[in-house]
């Protein structure tokens, strides 16, 4: 990269990006822009509050210009991490107003300092330096649980003095109730795809949501395990493998997220038989067995209905960052770390798991055109679909 252009576009950038500010879900740019402002390291920050989460794990890296080859400078560590031990890392739980929200002048209730830790899990393919990387952790159980009710500034003094900052507020920890398919009921619960003359038109997800949850996006998890035979008549079992497939539900936005909502997303019978047809392949080597079956049970549990929430600063973020279909794809630059870039958000997981399913949904995906090539069977010795038939 040619250095002088290289540092005209940078510090272009960079000043747009310092003359913009996020607080709290709206976002505004400043007039007073330097274009010809001397170039300078920033930090990329990206954080999100678990409730109910034994550990708050940030990752801060930095901005960087050189000359050269700059994909082969991102290889670097020292490209795009702080040096160790240079950056004060804090966390800071702030009383709310009156009103629940911020207004400036909160008083610090505790401050957790986060603690440097290297790990060796990032991608070792992609453009940046890996597998080791720097994460900054703070521990957040027993007596330092967070408390859903109060907002949480993330203070990081960066080694120059500067310093970034930026605020957020958790979901509460339940994250809302399911109220369909129903949780914790007795016996297995039973879903319906096909009713053995057509496909059931809406398989709904039906949950109630909970203060701080700005957006929901469900899926539908279908667990089974995979038996490869040696022969086409599955009589020598060579080897088996747990799998999962997931199937979108959607995306429900919270119009009032200090409030409760009744929410639902939907997916009709057939889509759950056609998105089995397209992605598993036909073998008949290969048999599938759809669930599990408790020792004191006879119903199957095939079934996890998932719904990952955001607050409403990871759903601005996620939104700003979504595909666009677009000719235009050119994404506005969407930050609420004052100081810096990035995202300081919360996140959370609300989940049924182990729905089972209904004995004509089974014929259906059994002996269907569309199914029947993919060899599923139950686990259950008492249905007429037992795989040891």
């Amino acid at each position: 990269m040619n250095e002088r252009f290289g540092r005209a576009r940078v510090a272009k950038w960079l000043a747009w990006t310092m003359g913009c500010s996020v607080a709290l879900g709206w976002w505004g740019c400043s007039t007073e822009v330097d274009l010809t402002a001397d170039y300078r390291s920033i930090p990329v920050v990206y954080g999100l509050l678990e409730m109910d989460a034994d550990t708050q794990w940030v990752r801060i890296n930095r901005t960087w210009l050189g000359d050269g080859n700059q994909i082969e400078a991102a290889q670097v560590r020292d490209s795009s991490e702080y040096p160790m031990g240079s950056l004060a890392v804090f966390m800071e739980e702030l009383e709310p107003s009156s009103t629940g929200e911020i207004t400036g002048n909160e008083e610090v209730l505790r401050t957790w300092e986060l603690v440097e830790v290297e790990v060796a899990n990032k991608e070792v393919n992609g453009i940046f330096y890996g597998p080791e990387q720097t994460l900054f952790a703070a521990v957040t159980s027993g007596a330092d649980a967070l408390d859903e009710n109060a907002w949480y500034r993330l203070h990081i003094v960066l080694p120059n003095g500067e310093e970034a900052l930026s605020v957020t507020k958790p979901i509460q920890s339940a994250g809302g109730v399911v109220n369909f398919p129903p949780a914790n009921t007795p016996n297995v619960f039973q879903m319906q795809f096909h009713n053995g003359t057509g496909f059931v038109p809406n398989v709904k997800f039906e949950w109630t949501s909970a203060p701080g949850a700005s957006r929901y996006d469900g899926f539908m998890r279908v667990n089974f395990s995979e038996e490869y035979y040696a022969d086409d008549a599955q009589t020598t079992l060579d080897s088996t493998k747990e799998r999962s497939l997931t199937i979108q539900f959607g995306t429900e936005i919270v119009t009032d997220d200090d409030g409760v909502q009744s929410l639902d997303l939907a997916i009709s019978g057939e889509r759950f038989y056609t998105e089995l047809a397209s992605r598993l392949e036909e073998n008949p080597r290969i048999r599938r067995v759809l669930g599990t079956v408790e020792p004191d049970e006879s119903k199957e549990r095939a079934f996890d209905f998932v719904l990952q929430i955001a607050n409403r600063d990871l759903a601005v973020y996620l939104d700003v960052n979504e595909a666009s279909n677009s000719i235009v794809q050119e994404r506005p630059l969407w930050t609420n770390i004052q100081g810096g870039i990035g995202l300081w958000g919360a996140r959370s997981t609300l989940a049924v798991e182990g729905v089972g399913y209904q004995k004509l949904s089974m014929k259906y995906l059994r002996e269907s055109d569309l199914t029947g090539g993919l060899n599923f069977c139950s686990p259950s010795d008492v249905s007429e679909f037992y795989c040891g038939n």
